[in-house]
């Protein structure tokens, strides 16, 4: 029988010494057995196991990172996830991050109008090896801090110009020029526009695309409103773009979370028929705009491209050091349903105004 007294779980959480003094080995064995392609004996790396498990041991991963002087702690900086698009990207990146042998250490805002500056403060001193910031804003000096701590700084999903920082995004502008196309390949001339978050990136690229090849087209946005990047917002914004607008036959919302409220407000509480009298159109392709309540035209945003790109970027050996500045841009495509006419689709585009035709999708 060991003489070895197990520590009390009340007072202390089991260390290695503790292990390696009840298996009868050294600490630096313990290490070993709870490092991947280590070289320990069969029958000792048993035995320091079963320690292991006698004394509810498990062993300090930060600690292990810290004193090695590397880390594969992926800090990823987030907010707003009442946009159902954002808690779709998270899942596809963390479970893409743990499948690359990363650890993600999930940091959120609590508005999107906040800084990310004190998060990425906070992801400095747990040493992480690299910083994904999406939706919320960052200084150019807090950027600049982090490639200067030689911890690449990653915006998914946004471009921020002229910083040091990575950019990983879909083509906004371009999603926002076929949207245009649709509409008046469609026949809908008097067009009214639901932005997003004013200053923001994203608002920019897909009301300034948008706008830009209407006018390409010989057209103009009849009105627009501001809808902030929500469902109520969505809402808010078509009731008065119907009030203001009795001749408006379409409705261009700048992410889906809008265009619901949009066609909620256009079919229950004004009882239109979609597309008949008001054709509604998203952006972002999130799961539910697939679902027989909406329906929607929207453009899909490339996740799974822009997911593994960021992967692929902090797994090289210096997780992306050498990037710097550079913009990673991926075209989305048209996703057509039941919100538009019909028109004729181009490579890379998908029918889906059949429910028959829609089949589950993982973001």
């Amino acid at each position: 029988m060991s003489s070895f007294e197990t520590p009390d779980p009340g007072n202390r959480r089991a260390s290695s010494a503790d292990v390696a003094a009840l298996a009868k080995v050294s600490r630096a064995t313990v290490s070993r057995c709870f490092s991947d392609g280590a070289t320990v004996r069969s029958e000792t790396r048993e035995r320091v196991l079963q320690a292991a498990r006698e004394l509810g041991y498990e062993p300090n991963l930060l600690a292990r990172m810290l004193n090695k002087q590397e880390s594969s702690i992926v800090a990823v900086l987030t907010s707003d996830f009442t946009n159902p698009f954002q808690p779709a990207l998270m899942e596809a990146l963390t479970g893409r991050l743990r499948a690359a042998g990363l650890t993600p250490l999930l940091l959120k805002a609590d508005s999107v109008f906040e800084s990310a500056d004190a998060l990425i403060q906070l992801a400095l001193s747990y040493r992480v090896a690299a910083i994904v910031v999406t939706v919320i804003n960052a200084s150019d000096r807090m950027i600049s801090r982090c490639f200067e701590a030689k911890v690449p700084l990653i915006f998914l999903n946004r471009v921020a110009e002229d910083t040091p920082a990575i950019s990983v995004c879909s083509n906004s502008r371009s999603g926002a020029f076929r949207i245009a196309e649709v509409l008046v390949e469609g026949g809908t001339t008097r067009i009214g526009m639901i932005t997003g978050q004013l200053g923001s990136w994203t608002n920019s690229m897909r009301r300034g695309g948008f706008r830009q090849r209407l006018d390409e087209l010989g057209y103009d946005v009849l009105g627009s409103a501001q809808g902030d990047f929500t469902y109520r917002g969505g809402y808010a914004a078509a009731v008065e773009l119907m009030d203001t607008l009795p001749s408006l036959d379409a409705i261009y919302a700048c992410n889906d979370a809008m265009a619901f409220g949009a066609l909620d407000a256009v079919r229950t509480l004004r009882g239109h028929r979609v597309p008949e009298n008001i054709a509604v159109v998203g952006f972002d392709d999130v799961p539910m705009a697939a679902w027989e309540a909406y329906r929607l035209t929207t453009i899909r945003q490339p996740v799974e491209r822009m997911v593994e790109d960021t992967c692929s970027i902090l797994l090289r050996p210096d997780r992306g050091l050498d990037l710097s500045r550079q913009v990673f841009l991926h075209d989305g495509s048209l996703i057509q349903r039941a919100t538009t006419r019909p028109v004729e689709l181009r490579d890379g585009e998908v029918d889906e105004r059949a429910v028959s035709q829609v089949a589950p999708r993982e973001m």
